[in-house]
Order: structure tokens, then C-alpha cells, then sequence
């Protein structure tokens, strides 16, 4: 059974999440019953009832930076992207971890955070298709429901039940880092070293293609980003260059399936990651 638009208003007003009425099938403003827009948002119970009452199918328009900021993913290249800038670690701290209330959107997905006193950005940290709704922004809620019947919706009845009444947690550092951080070079731009290559490190190169050749599906882009950082490492020592790396990498990357986009993003963070942190090998 499909949600009831006006039903799920008066619940996010319960819980004093502020709303106002987005035109049908879309995701601007109704401008006949909101004409300014979030700055007509309200948990006022008579005014939501009266908004749907005039036009019951309108979607909802959830504003940002006063309970929650979301983090909004487009697609699966820039979730890539995303996880390719998480801290590694087999087993992460609680405090690492991205997780909030989280909506199924028609392209991709909205995390919710804390609030975090930031506006809205694009492009967050450089990253395709990651986006920040912050302080004077808005997102879609659910159920509401784009022309061509794609839904937003919340992640519930799974393993991962991510619906509304999960904590709003505050983003990650490395999320917020983001904010600070130049746009990923691409693997091109990354080495400044002079080309060098010693045995040791092309030894070193042939074992990480093949781990990532051999990795499994679901685990290949995180086996990308471990080895883009393990051999960054090496680049950082001098025992390989930057170009060498990020030329075979991808060429592994191509022939496993991953996305020129995907890959670049992984490599580029990979080497970043290693570079800080070069490994001693002997001459």
C-alpha cells in the first residue's frame, strides 16, 4: 500500500521536522501554496492538513540544517567515490562510520546527520555527484514521488533498517574533512616525483594487480583503494613513480569491471593516502 503523502507530513511534523508542499511529480517549490518557498516551512498541524487538503498529491519537501543536514549520493560511481575516502580499516570505529536515517532517492540516496551549521555545497570535497544540504536548504522526503513513478522512500525492513526513527548521528570527521579538502587530483596529476622504478617495487606492483585481479565482486573497488595506498607508499619512498601505478591500476581496474570514474577516484585517494605515509624499503 502506498504511503499517504499527508499521513507522512503530519508525522515529520510530530517529530518537528519543518515542511512545505513540492509540486507533483517534482521537486520545486508549490508555489500557489508555498510561494516562498522553504521559507514557508511549518510543523503546524492545521496548515499541513490544509496544504494537502487543496492538493492531496503534492510531495514533500523536508528542510535541511535545522534537525538533520543530508548527505545526498548520486548513483553508485559517486558512492564509490564516497567510500574510496573513508579511513582504511578492517573494522572501523563507530564513530567512522556513515550511518543515519536513510532514503532510497530515484538516483541514489540521502543520509541523514546531525546538523552541522554548514550551508549547502555540491561537488562536496570534489567528488562527482556527493552533495551537501545544509543551513537554507531543502530535501525531497518520502513518499513522494517523481513523474515517471521513481519513489523516495526510507531504507526499512531490511538487515539495515535505516527508516526515520534511527538516530541522527553527527557526520564522521572524514565526511566533514571533505568540506576542506581540493578537489581529487586526477592519477595523472598525482606524481611529483621523478620516474623511478626499482625491483623491489615492480615486484610490488605485480602482487597488487593481482590481488585486485583476483578480488571478489562487492569487495573490488575497497581492494583498488588498498592497494592504490599500499603502493603509494612505495611512490612515497622513491621505489616506484606515480604514472606506473596509477597506468596499471587502472588498466586492472578496466578488466575487472570497475568504472573509469569509479576507479579514478579510488586510485587518486589511495595514492593521496600512501604518499603521507611512505614505506622504508631497503636499497
Amino acid at each position: 500500500m502506498t504511503p499517504d503523502p499527508l499521513d507522512a507530513a503530519l508525522a515529520y511534523a510530530a517529530r518537528g521536522w519543518p515542511l512545505f508542499p513540492v509540486e507533483p511529480g517534482g521537486k520545486r517549490p508549490l508555489g500557489r501554496l508555498a510561494p516562498h518557498g522553504l521559507k514557508d516551512a511549518t510543523t503546524d498541524l492545521d496548515t499541513i492538513r490544509a496544504w494537502w487538503a487543496t492538493e492531496p498529491t503534492a510531495n514533500i519537501g523536508l528542510v535541511t540544517g535545522v534537525h538533520f543536514d543530508v548527505l545526498d549520493v548520486d548513483g553508485p560511481d559517486a558512492l564509490a567515490a564516497l567510500d574510496a575516502c573513508m579511513p582504511l580499516a578492517d573494522d572501523p570505529d563507530d564513530d567512522e562510520l556513515l550511518e543515519g536515517p536513510t532514503v532510497k532517492t530515484p538516483r541514489g540516496h540521502h543520509v541523514f546527520v546531525a546538523a552541522s551549521g554548514r550551508g549547502n555545497t555540491t561537488r562536496l570535497g570534489g567528488l562527482p555527484g556527493v552533495d551537501w544540504r545544509g543551513k537554507g536548504g531543502y530535501v525531497v522526503g518520502p513518499p513522494s514521488r517523481r513523474a515517471d513513478g521513481a519513489t523516495w522512500s526510507w531504507i526499512t525492513g531490511t538487515p539495515f533498517d535505516l527508516g526515520p526513527d534511527t538516530p541522527i548521528r553527527p557526520a564522521p570527521a572524514w565526511v566533514l574533512d571533505l568540506f576542506d579538502r581540493r578537489p581529487l587530483a586526477t592519477t595523472a596529476q598525482i606524481g611529483t616525483r621523478p620516474e623511478t622504478t626499482t625491483s623491489y617495487g615492480r615486484r610490488a606492483l605485480e602482487a597488487e594487480a593481482g590481488r585486485l585481479l583476483l578480488a571478489p565482486e562487492g569487495t573490488r573497488n575497497h581492494q583498488l583503494n588498498r592497494s592504490a595506498f599500499a603502493l603509494g607508499q612505495l611512490v612515497g619512498s622513491g621505489a616506484l613513480d606515480a604514472r606506473s601505478v596509477a597506468e596499471a591500476l587502472s588498466e586492472a581496474a578496466r578488466r575487472i569491471g570497475l568504472s573509469e570514474r569509479e576507479a579514478e577516484a579510488s586510485i587518486a585517494s589511495g595514492l593521496r593516502a600512501g604518499l603521507r605515509e611512505p614505506r622504508k624499503v631497503a636499497r
